[in-house]
């Protein structure tokens, strides 16, 4: 049987198109809203039938004015309506009736009135600790590695990596230019018979990564650093190259990887993590400053990691994270470990290193090992609303207008799940705890350009902050399980496949700064399983087969297709992908990956309709590339760009 999707008005269709027949029922609540339909959202929301009818007989009104409040009231408190919550008729029903979600709003209220909307300076901290109620949680252990799927391999964009950013774009797209998703080398490399497990890139990189089931290496994409770790620098490595660890070729597999700018990082099977490439802010963790490029893969320094005489270490790795000139890690016991560029505060130690070299020069004490970060933070609007008192206006502010942090009592316990990072942010996502009760939180830190931390300010945080906006009783029974980050975006897909997004990746149009819900998804039922943020393009996956981009893709990143526009505002079906299940999405500059599952005849069948290249199709385009000597004078202006950061 076919798969069915939404269309974009709602109605469901199946993969030819034809409009689905349902059986009538009562209609119970406004808008046509059924038995079934409630119920749906009873089990949903986590909340009563009685409730659910209630909210949808409220006909987005609420209990109170809430909303008109917030047009030009005369209550300060009422103006806010920012938490996630708060901004659709569940909030507005929910505000009355749970005293959590008004003062989280309230103290949401107090950030907004404390900050200007341009870009303010970072949260000031204080020495005293919050209090928690529970104490410290007790994690679900350990944490594993990225874990997908697995399939096959697509992608859409180009495999010439020196065009991004620096070509202009041809008219034409040649065999090695795709406007769609397009199977990579199903035969010619990875052969009928191999599956790919994990997939990386970045909104910044223009190279790539790809590990097998077997724990098998594969990178492709541009190489002027040596990033791509194959013992020499290129303009291009056109076709996916093994990739090794010197000495140990063969008998190291890998089971994540992490891709920035100018660097690859590899984390093996064992636990140890190896790096490659540009090294001018440290973000290779191979503790020696003085090493501004590397060729070759090498081991990395991790703050109190020791190997043993059998090969195993105590402190474990299991996931990595890489932006453009910065590090992360994650150990099995969600611990945080950070190394490379201090600016932003992106390494989480509560400072940028700033300090001045000459008149008009500013250096930063950057971090050339991974040294282990455990302080979380939150506002102190937010430690005091989630104790369930109110903040007074203009309080939790500073005199400078900076907002207050309070350290977590619980940071030095804290475990994390996942980990991603933009051009210069990251956000991480708590691990589950044992008894499954407790809500994980959401924590942002580096650069706060357009909002993108989600804290309602363009500000940047020192410390890995509470998102209090992702916290409150919607989010019981719907909870956030990863995010990730663009360039200077933000999104967090929860347990029920809605996806929350902060922050901007178009060029045109105005940032959003708090958290908001994709409703073109979540109102049409939608369950989202994969999320991926670029450079300037976003897509979702979800459970039916359906994916969906928007943003600009001038590479054809978005996969519409040829002939189709290369940029869209609202979310728009990638056709070539429709019935495809797709388990990951990696979005780089230039270039979009996909893993597609491939486990029956019904994947079978969709995949029929995605085009596949082979390596005889380019054959040309890799002899060009191969008579193309590295370009020495596109890799210095590389180089000088991240000296220019210290300036």
């Amino acid at each position: 049987m076919p798969r069915k999707r939404k269309s974009a008005n709602g109605t469901e269709v199946s993969s030819s198109g034809h409009p689905r027949s349902s059986s009538s029922s009562a209609v119970l609540a406004p808008g046509g809203g059924t038995l079934s339909d409630i119920a749906k959202l009873s089990h949903t929301l986590g909340l009563p039938v009685d409730a659910v009818t209630a909210i949808m007989n409220c006909q987005g009104q609420g209990v109170r004015s809430s909303r008109r409040s917030a047009g030009g009231g005369d209550d300060p408190t009422a103006a806010a309506a920012v938490d996630p919550s708060m901004m659709n008729v569940w909030g507005d029903f929910m505000a009355e009736e749970s005293a959590t979600t008004t003062a989280a709003a309230a103290a949401a209220s107090t950030n907004d009135q404390a900050a200007a909307s341009s870009k303010q300076p970072a949260a000031t901290i204080t020495a005293t600790a919050t209090a928690t109620s529970s104490g410290p949680r007790s994690y679900a252990l350990p944490i594993e590695p990225p874990k997908s799927t697995p399939g096959l391999l697509a992608q859409t964009g180009t495999l010439d990596a020196s065009v991004p950013g620096r070509s202009a774009i041809s008219k034409s797209p040649a065999t090695h230019e795709f406007e769609c998703p397009t199977l990579l080398f199903p035969t010619s490399i990875f052969g009928p018979n191999t599956k790919i497990a994990h997939i990386a890139t970045s909104p910044t990189a223009c190279h790539s990564v790809a590990i097998t089931t077997d724990g098998m290496a594969y990178g492709w994409g541009r190489n002027e650093t040596g990033q791509l770790g194959l013992g020499y620098t290129s303009a291009v490595v056109p076709l996916p190259t093994e990739l090794s660890i010197p000495g140990e070729e063969g008998e190291i597999t890998f089971v994540a990887a992490g891709v920035g700018k100018y660097h690859t990082i590899l984390v093996a099977s064992n636990g140890l993590v190896y790096a490659s490439g540009g090294n001018v802010c440290g973000q290779l963790g191979i503790n020696n400053a003085g090493v501004k490029q590397i060729e070759k893969f090498r081991k990395c320094a991790v703050m109190g990691q020791l190997e043993e005489e059998d090969g195993e270490v105590n402190v474990k790795i299991v996931q990595v994270a890489c932006g453009e000139e910065v590090s992360a890690l994650l150990c099995s016991s969600g611990h945080l470990y950070t190394t490379g560029s201090s600016e932003y505060g992106l390494l989480g130690n509560g400072e940028t290193g700033e300090y001045i070299i000459t008149a008009g020069r500013l250096g930063y004490a950057n971090c050339a090992k991974f040294m282990r970060r455990s302080i979380f933070v939150q506002s102190e609007a937010d430690a005091t609303a989630a104790a369930g008192g109110t903040t007074a206006v203009g309080g939790g502010v500073d005199s400078s207008g900076k907002v207050k942090c309070v350290s977590l009592e619980d940071g030095g316990q804290i475990s994390l799940a996942s980990i991603s990072c933009g051009k210069n942010h990251f956000v991480a996502i708590e691990a589950a705890t044992t008894s499954g009760s407790d809500v994980p939180r959401v924590f942002t830190w580096g650069s706060g350009d357009y909002g993108c931390l989600g804290h309602g300010i363009q500000a940047d945080e020192y410390y890995p902050r509470l998102v209090g906006a992702l916290r409150g009783p919607i989010f019981a029974n719907n909870h956030p399980v990863n995010a990730v980050a663009g360039s200077n975006c933000t999104l967090v897909r929860t347990k029920h496949g809605h996806v929350y997004y902060v922050g901007k990746h178009r060029q045109v149009g105005e940032a959003t700064m708090r958290f908001t819900l994709i409703d073109a998804l979540a109102n049409n039922s939608h369950n989202v399983v994969a999320i991926g943020a670029g450079s300037a393009t976003v897509f979702c996956s979800t459970k039916a087969g359906v994916t969906v981009s928007w943003g600009m893709g001038s590479h054809g990143e978005l996969g519409y297709g040829t002939g189709e526009n290369k940029s869209s505002a609202k979310p728009k079906f990638v056709n070539v992908l429709d019935s495809c299940l797709v388990s990951a999405v990696a979005c780089g500059m230039g270039h979009t990956l996909f893993l597609i599952r491939n486990e029956d005849a019904e994947d079978a069948k969709a995949l029929k309709k995605v085009p596949k290249v082979e390596k005889d199709d380019i054959a040309q385009f890799v002899e060009q590339i191969k008579g193309k000597k590295s370009d020495a004078g596109a890799d210095e202006p590389a180089k000088k760009k991240q000296k220019s950061k210290k300036k």
